[in-house]
């Protein structure tokens, strides 16, 4: 099995697992079971004790009674041929199934009385008669010598069919597994109903880290009954509160730090612009101005000054494309749709196009403030460059939804791609080359969220949304 389908398997398993309030009654249905089994166990075994003992009891009192006569044969108060006198053993109560009879020491006649087997007491089935024979009932016969005056008379045996005996040990075993499933069923309902109160305060614990993981830092536990839950809950609140402290305060810091950054950025296109541009700008012109004058006086002087100007022009190209690096024109003087369109064409262009990329940008997008706008644009760009160079991307899809909320809009930016996909291991790694660390900083100095998809059969798609306030007029 690959390590992907393994993970596949386990995401499963994982899926499936119960909640603690099946996982308890479980484990207690399985107790109930075993405490079943047991009592079942030892009802098998009190029937096969009760019939030895009930042999036992029968075999005793028909030698009783055959030795009395013996003494009244000995006092001459009877007859000997009256012995042994059968019908005071007949009156004794047999259970069914049960034989007691006398076996003489000398030849003669075996007097016997048995009762026989009640047919619904044959009805266990063959397998339970198997089972319940070999460790609970391999016999129980009972055997008494019949002496009297020093001589052996006979043996008193009492038996039972073993027949009778699994039968009203079926009998037996149906009662009282009906009556313990009975019982096991209303247990696990009523633990059931019992765990599930006791744990409806987990329920919130659960939301609470729902609501946490999804960025909802400001929400807080209540105080709950159960000590172990109401601890959970304290540490949670506590942990929580830590993270949004700590979450505002690099936040804070990532916005100051990149936006000292652009207005870095900024200064040193203003300055470039105004200052080196326009010195190599009047460097041009100054060479193609002598160029022009040296043409009938200077040849020679010709070629010299036109490579100056070309070399000016070419230094004048390099600087304002540093420039549009540095801070794209069109972000503060056009707006972002068309800034974005620009670093589209852009792309699309130095990727010799092998790249499509499409533009869905909602027209409130050009109300943004600056700030949040060159974000925007540096996570745009950014993502761009990640398709082209890592994933090797045919088709990008960019869309920017701005939807005015009260006191602003939320902002919504999704980049998908059809590339190879990044591992998500690399997206997460400080210095991985793909520039998601950047892209994490600007959106938390927004104090936004920003979730990234890859999927095994190849793409990747980044979600950015923040708030941000709207300009009050509209950059048409």
């Amino acid at each position: 099995m690959t390590p992907f389908r393994l993970k596949q398997v386990l995401t499963v398993w994982d899926a499936r697992e119960l909640d603690l309030k099946w996982a308890l009654v479980g484990r207690i249905a399985l107790i109930a079971i075993l405490c079943a089994a047991g009592a079942a166990a030892y009802a098998m075994h009190d029937v096969a004790a009760k019939t030895r003992q009930r042999n036992a009891e029968t075999a005793d009192e028909v030698h009783k009674q055959l030795r009395l006569q013996l003494l009244r044969i000995e006092r001459a108060a009877d007859i000997p041929q009256r012995f042994p006198d059968w019908e005071i053993v007949t009156r004794y109560a047999l259970q069914p199934g049960q034989c007691v009879q006398l076996i003489p020491a000398k030849a003669g006649p075996t007097r016997s009385s048995c009762v026989g087997v009640e047919a619904h007491a044959r009805a266990a089935p063959d397998w339970f008669a198997t089972l319940y024979r070999f460790p609970f009932f391999a016999g129980s016969t009972v055997r008494l010598p019949l002496e009297h005056q020093g001589s052996r008379i006979g043996i008193v045996e009492a038996d039972i069919d073993p027949d009778a005996v699994v039968g009203s040990a079926w009998i037996v075993l149906k009662q009282v597994s009906g009556a313990l499933a009975a019982m096991t069923v209303v247990l696990c309902v009523l633990v059931y109903g019992a765990v599930a109160h006791a744990l409806r305060p987990a329920n919130e614990i659960l939301v609470g880290i729902d609501r946490v993981a999804k960025g909802d830092l400001g929400w807080r536990l209540p105080s709950l009954r159960l000590r172990e839950l109401r601890r959970i809950a304290t540490v949670f609140n506590q942990l929580a509160s830590h993270l949004q402290i700590a979450t505002r305060e690099r936040a804070e810091l990532a916005r100051r730090l990149i936006d000292a950054q652009e207005q870095e950025r900024r200064w040193l296109s203003l300055e470039l612009h105004d200052d080196v541009a326009q010195r190599l700008t009047a460097l041009s012109l100054l060479a193609r101005s002598i160029q022009e004058g040296a043409r009938s006086s200077s040849p020679s002087v010709v070629a010299e000054s036109a490579e100056l100007a070309t070399m000016a022009s070419d230094a004048v190209r390099a600087l304002r494309s540093t420039l549009a690096a540095l801070r794209p024109p069109e972000i503060d003087d056009l707006g972002l749709r068309v800034a974005l369109r620009s670093l589209i064409a852009a792309q699309a262009q130095r990727a010799g196009g092998r790249i499509h990329v499409t533009l869905a940008a909602d027209a409130q997008a050009d109300r943004l403030p600056s700030d949040a706008a060159a974000h925007i644009y540096r996570i745009v760009q950014e993502g761009l460059t990640n398709a082209v160079r890592h994933a090797a991307a045919r088709t990008v899809a960019i869309a920017l939804n701005v939807a005015e909320t009260d006191g602003g809009a939320e902002v919504q930016l999704i980049l998908t791609d059809d590339g190879s996909g990044a591992p998500v291991e690399a997206l997460e790694r400080p210095h991985s080359g793909l520039g998601l660390l950047g892209m994490r900083d600007r959106v938390h100095a927004l104090g936004g969220q920003i979730v990234t998809e890859t999927s095994p059969g190849g793409g990747f798609r980044l979600r950015v949304r923040f708030h941000a306030a709207l300009a009050g007029d509209e950059v048409s």
